[in-house]
Order: structure tokens, then sequence, then C-alpha cells
């Protein structure tokens, strides 16, 4: 049997720059930006003033964010926090911002990110990863994430992800 681990999406609401306010009047969102929260603590995301893929500590205030903490297996989170730390230094996609989500049109850089994109691959690749072990501990894990098997990375706005991993932090097996 499995450790588990917490994670958490934590989701940007606070007041924002003019384009996290085009974001959300774009995506009919409250929300501008995601972070995925590592169990270490850092935070892993395309950094929304950088626009750059990092994994860093960040100071956040409890009124403008919104957590939606998720429980997985242990031996799964820490493959996918390798895997964030790969990810690190990587441009961010605005080709994918373009034509995934301006023009749904599902074009995107597979090696670049933006941050509900970068958020849900994680989430996409927990998914495999327990779905290919065939492990019976996983199973239930493999059901609440098959939203992730079939809708691709790059058409999650942070509205879509939130919609999503809120009903995983409901969810409690």
């Amino acid at each position: 049997m499995s450790t588990n681990k917490t994670v958490s999406i934590v989701f940007y609401k606070g007041p924002g720059t003019l384009a996290e306010k085009a974001i959300r009047l774009w995506t009919k969102s409250r929300y501008a930006h995601c972070e995925f929260r590592r169990s270490d603590g850092l935070y892993h995301s395309n950094d929304r003033f950088r626009f750059v893929s990092r994994a860093e500590p960040i100071r956040m205030d409890s009124e403008e964010w919104e957590e939606c903490p998720i429980e997985l297996p242990g031996e799964i989170i820490e493959r996918v926090e390798r895997r964030q730390l790969r990810k690190n230094g990587t441009r961010y996609d605005w080709r994918g911002i373009v034509f995934s989500q301006i023009l749904p049109l599902g074009i995107h850089n597979k090696q670049r990110w933006f941050c509900s994109k970068s958020n849900a691959d994680d989430l996409a690749y927990a998914y495999r990863l327990m779905k290919r072990s065939r492990k019976a501990d996983f199973e239930m894990y493999v059901t609440l994430l098959s939203a992730f098997e079939t809708i691709p990375p790059q058409n999650f706005s942070p509205e879509r992800l939130y919609r999503e991993v809120k009903g995983l932090s409901q969810t409690k097996g």
C-alpha cells in the first residue's frame, strides 16, 4: 500500500495586472493564473511575470489565492515532481495561448508551457503513471483523474482546470 501525499493547485483571484484582467474576461473566470503546490512546499508553474517555468517558494495571501488540495500516492507525486524540475527554464507557450485558448484550434508547442497547461499536464502524467501500473491501490485515483485522459492539457484555462480540480478536492476516498 502506498503512502499518500497532498499537493494542491492554487488559483489566483487577486486584483491582478491588465493582462490578468483580460484573461479573466476572455475565460469568464475569476481566476487568472494557477500554480502547483508541491509536497516540498515549492510552487511550480510558469512564472506569471517572467514567463518561464520554475519551482520556487511563493508567499501567498489567502485572500488572493484559492487552494484545491489533491491527495495522491506518494510514489506518483515523487515522479511528477521530478518531471516538473525537468520543465524548469522552459519558455512560455505563446502559440498555445493564441491557438488553444484564444482560437480553440488545439495548436501548441509541446516543449513550452503556460500555467494551466503545465498543471493539467502534471495531473495527466500522474493519471498515465497510475493507469499503466495497473495497481489496485491506484484504481480510485485513475477514476478521479480520468478527465485528464480525454482533455488535452493545452485546452485547460485556469477556470476549466479549477472546475476539474475542485471536484477532486471535494471527493475524498
